[in-house]
């Protein structure tokens, strides 16, 4: 009787203490499940916000874009505004420029077109802007900045940053000028137009 005794103390001690062993990994499995689970949600929002930040609202991401004097324009992270676009015999000179050379007069039957441009950045990540990336479209010619009269050099602009543009291009004269910009953060072409189809229609009939 006593071995039939210790022989059930025992076998009682084992399946208790293998009952709580189980207990113990079901614990654990589903302490491990919910910190995954909470982890992948925290993972979803952090991304979720650094996207949503680093572009401005309503802002076209990707295509070519047209807009007119004066209109902002949003791609991508930028507030891009060209504030005067237009033809000028004596084209301002900017504070710094790109070259330092010394600038040549227009050839014959050419002239000078000037715009001024500010780009802002509105995003997280640092925004490239050089002059260089600009031209301007005179009928069938597409014409690089002038870089004895244009500037200032190529600068990485932080958020909420902007830059003021000088950008003067020598051309054939007598055309309507269109400014080109196709920077390398933008899978697209923007261009900006002189003059509004309002404008157009009005000059038209007081001619």
């Amino acid at each position: 009787m006593k071995s039939w005794r210790s022989l059930s103390t025992k076998t009682g001690r084992t399946t208790s203490t293998t009952s709580a062993a189980i207990l113990l990994v079901v614990l654990c499995a589903v302490l491990t499940l919910g910190w995954a689970a909470g982890c992948e949600e925290t993972g979803s929002e952090s991304t979720t916000e650094s996207v949503t930040s680093s572009t401005v609202e309503g802002a076209s991401q990707a295509g070519d874009i047209t807009a007119f004097v004066n209109e902002e324009i949003k791609a991508g992270s930028a507030i891009i505004v060209v504030r005067a676009l237009q033809p000028t015999f004596q084209p301002a000179m900017p504070t710094q420029r790109l070259s330092a050379e010394t600038p040549t007069a227009p050839g014959a039957g050419e002239s000078f077109y000037q715009a001024y441009v500010r780009v802002q950045n509105t995003g997280i990540k640092p925004l490239r802007v050089d002059p260089r990336h600009f031209a301007c479209a005179l009928g069938n010619a597409v014409v690089p900045v002038d870089p004895t009269r244009s500037g200032p050099l190529p600068r990485s602009l932080l958020r909420n940053a902007s830059l003021d543009l000088v950008l003067t291009f020598a051309g054939p004269a007598g055309f309507e000028p269109m400014l080109v910009y196709e920077p390398p953060w933008y899978k697209g072409v923007i261009t900006v137009k002189a003059t509004t189809p309002a404008e157009s229609t009005t000059t038209t009939k007081s001619e």
